[in-house]
């Protein structure tokens, strides 16, 4: 076997484990925010934050939450 190919080799075996070690594209995590728990998800490669709030779906953790007439995030009424 030539160099050349055990290198191919070794390469498509790195990636064959990096899919199998590595198998979603967002970490899950969760912030205490007044006692309540929220889940927060972080994207792998960009380390973009995204955080659940309930009634509102996925928001990016930049954006301000809409507080509710409580003061905690998702509590508005639609």
């Amino acid at each position: 076997m030539s160099a050349r190919a055990r290198s191919l080799l070794i390469l498509l075996a790195a990636l064959v484990v990096a899919a199998w070690v590595w198998p979603t594209l967002y970490r899950y995590d969760k912030i205490l925010v007044d006692q309540d728990s929220y889940l927060v998800r972080i994207n792998r490669i960009t380390g973009h934050a995204d955080i659940l709030v309930p009634e509102e779906g996925w928001i990016p953790a930049e954006r301000r939450w809409d507080l509710g007439s409580d003061g905690s995030p998702g509590s508005r009424r639609t």
